[in-house]
Parts: C-alpha cells; sequence; structure tokens
C-alpha cells in the first residue's frame, strides 16, 4: 500500500483551511463581500461561500496564534492586493510556521499507523541535501 505525502495533507487539509481563515476575515473583518473577497483570493463565490457555512476545510482548526497571524496575513494582502503574488507569499508563510507543520504532521499521522512516531518533517538529518 502506498502512503499518503504530507504534500497531499497539505493540499487537501492545510491550503484550504488557510484559505477558509483568510476568507473569514477578509469578510468579517474588513466587511469585504464574497466576491470581493473571491476576487482577491483567486476563488470563486461559491468557495468563499463553502468555506462561510462550513462546508469545506472544516477538519482543521487553527489556534489563536496561528489564526491572528492569518489576520496579519490579511492585513498585508489588502494592503497590496493588486499583486497576486502577495496572496501566494502570505499562504506560503501561514503554512510554513512551526505550528501549522504540527497539524501537518498529526493529520498524517492518524491517516497511517505506521507513523505513529514518524518526526521527518521536523527531522533535519533526514531533510538535509549535501551537494556533490
Amino acid at each position: 500500500m502506498i502512503e499518503t505525502m504530507p504534500q497531499e495533507i497539505e493540499v487537501r487539509y492545510i491550503l484550504p483551511a488557510i484559505r477558509r481563515e483568510l476568507a473569514r476575515t477578509l469578510i468579517k473583518d474588513h466587511n469585504l463581500s464574497q466576491k470581493e473577497a473571491a476576487n482577491i483570493l483567486g476563488l470563486t463565490e461559491a468557495a468563499i461561500s463553502q468555506y462561510q457555512h462550513s462546508k469545506r476545510a472544516k477538519e482543521v482548526v487553527f489556534s489563536d496564534n496561528v489564526t491572528d497571524e492569518i489576520r496579519k496575513s490579511a492585513d498585508k494582502i489588502l494592503s497590496d492586493k493588486k499583486n497576486k503574488q502577495r496572496v501566494i507569499a502570505e499562504m506560503y508563510r501561514i503554512s510554513s510556521l512551526t505550528t501549522v507543520r504540527h497539524i501537518l504532521c498529526d493529520l498524517h499521522r492518524s491517516q497511517s499507523k505506521d507513523l505513529a512516531n514518524c518526526n521527518v518533517c521536523f527531522d533535519d538529518n533526514l531533510l538535509t541535501i549535501k551537494a556533490k
């Protein structure tokens, strides 16, 4: 049996949850419409609606610290909303937070009994690539 890769968990659970929180922040804290939030985040209005009504990306709940970082990202995105690279940069920044990486690992471990003691994502010895 082929194991699920951490990147698959990230795409299926983590990135949608970050988008969900960004959308909610843009709408709730910055009074944007679903259409405006969708345009800024490069999503459809339907996706934003699903995030708003917990029909998509409901499996991941972030800590207050991560939610605070997502709010900071929303502010940065709004201050530079014509720059689509800003959304990518902030999504990447949030997904790289240690707390978020731990959530990813917990999800990964929960899907495979063989990974109960896995620490690949945080083991520098396993991740080091040596140049020739």
